[in-house]
């Protein structure tokens, strides 16, 4: 269970990530919610002061991991619905294509250190974490159980 910091002053508002039938995925997928924890906490400690090349280079780095790992964790979805015959491949395919081409998008506002990136960013990588997990991905939960993942 993650709490999204912009939802902090309602306590029983949290993110709970849906079971999607695929032990490896369900894995990913959490730690895809790791980063948005650390990318808030980052953010909180640059929201009452100007950043600096210190908070730059953490940005940076964390940047880096989420788009590696949504890159790993894309391409290990897309196999096994490829491998297994997931009817709806092209369609969740676009969906990922179109998160990343959204990603580039905010690693240049990074790169150029526009702070407009914290809210478009944050809010981008939840957002997705919330319902592409728990509406998208979970549709193909009984499909690969069917199949006989786990």
């Amino acid at each position: 269970m993650f709490t999204r910091k912009t939802d902090l002053t309602a306590p029983a508002a949290h993110c709970l990530l849906k079971d999607v039938g695929v032990n490896d995925i369900n894995r990913q997928h959490l730690r895809l919610a790791s980063y948005a924890v650390e990318f808030n906490r980052i953010v909180d400690e640059m929201s009452a002061r100007e950043p600096t090349n210190s908070d730059w280079r953490r940005i940076d780095a964390l940047f880096s991991r989420v788009m590696r790992y949504v890159e790993t964790h894309f391409r290990d979805e897309e196999k096994l619905m490829q491998v297994h015959g997931y009817p709806d491949y092209p369609t969740h395919k676009n969906l990922h294509d179109r998160f990343v081409a959204d990603l580039v998008k905010v690693q240049s506002q990074i790169n150029n250190r526009e702070m407009r990136f914290k809210k478009k960013f944050g809010s981008m990588l939840w957002d997705w974490l919330i319902h592409h997990i728990n509406e998208e991905d979970y549709k193909y939960r009984e499909f690969f159980r069917d199949k006989g993942l786990k």
